[in-house]
């Protein structure tokens, strides 16, 4: 029966640091190089795991950081590795791309099914590119095909064009992207493709609901948005809702704006416009509800009026008066 793998149970390490220790014919190196990865790089862990006595873990770890693929005991803490997305790829010659289509098997099969999946032959960039998913970012042969065919398919629709083959950059690009998002076995790729199935089903129908009349694809920027509100469960009715409040607001669409009020219905429980209506907006005033506040009656009384006058004719005969004097 095979073993279940979790999204944390899974290792993975370079095709360069793979067959240094092959080529190295160490299996202390091996095994050691495999426990530091499964233990994150922490030096306890991996020799707890191990069950070693401490000369034996000291003479593989040095041999280890002879090879460049761990840091000597008692040496200054390196640098941080840069991210994948942070720093730019190797730049590998042809030379020692050609030598990995000897060496390796596995890369080999692989860039002859990667020609045929592009309909061309590669050029040297191309093969550098490829080397790049494989080696560098370590993506197995099976992932690099799922992305490659994901490639086409969203590339040909952004397009339009039923016939376009994007250029290896651009699937390189791609393959970062999906390094950054874990996506680095077939299972957890699957299941990435099966939600964007999700998305392309909904694109048209959100796309129509935020005013996009013509009929266009989404652009990545908004197919992000589309996805999260998709995974959300959002009804197209309830995108309508927000889109309105959005351009009432605003006095255009904005997506940022506009996910911000769903993530606030999502919040607060509600599901459908009517929900929505009844809870985001200020309670109505009750017909026939009396203020506590008796209302002030601002019109003078007859018997108030009548004295006014009376004290203005008052001063004025006083006024007469003085100016005959």
């Amino acid at each position: 029966m095979a073993a279940l793998l979790l999204p944390n149970e899974i290792v993975s390490m370079s095709a360069q640091a793979a067959r240094q220790l092959v080529e190295s014919g160490d299996g202390d190196r091996a095994l050691l190089y495999l426990a530091l990865l499964a233990s994150g790089g922490d030096e306890a862990k991996a020799a707890a795991a191990l069950r070693w006595d401490g000369a034996r873990f000291g003479q593989a770890l040095e041999r280890l950081a002879e090879m460049g693929l761990a840091q000597r005991r008692g040496s200054p803490p390196a640098p941080a590795a840069p991210r994948p997305e942070d720093a730019p790829p190797p730049e590998y010659t042809r030379g020692e791309v050609n030598a990995a289509l000897e060496r390796e098997q596995g890369f080999s099969d692989l860039y002859h099914e990667m020609e045929r999946t592009l309909g061309r032959v590669f050029t040297d960039n191309d093969l550098k590119c490829l080397y790049t998913l494989y080696d560098y970012l370590a993506l197995p042969p099976e992932v690099i095909l799922i992305l490659v065919n994901y490639v086409i398919r969203a590339e040909r629709r952004q397009k339009n064009s039923p016939g376009y083959m994007p250029r290896m950059p651009r699937v390189q690009r791609e393959g970062f992207r999906w390094k950054r998002l874990g996506l680095d076995t077939p299972e957890r790729a699957e299941e990435y493709l099966r939600r964007q199935e999700r998305v392309d089903a909904r694109e048209r129908e959100i796309l129509t609901a935020v005013g996009v009349t013509d009929r266009r694809p989404a652009v990545e920027r908004e197919r992000e948005f589309i996805a999260r509100w998709v995974e959300a469960g959002h009804s197209d009715a309830l995108i309508r809702l927000a889109y309105e409040r959005t351009v009432y607001q605003k006095g255009a669409m904005s997506w940022p704006y506009m996910n911000r009020i769903l993530e606030r219905w999502q919040q607060a429980g509600w599901r459908t416009p009517e929900q929505v209506e009844a809870g985001d907006k200020p309670p109505r005033r009750q017909e026939g509800r009396q203020s506590k506040t008796a209302p002030v009656d601002f019109q003078p009384s007859p018997d108030r009026i009548k004295k006014n006058n009376d004290w203005l004719d008052q001063f004025l005969e006083q006024q007469q008066k003085k100016k005959g004097d």
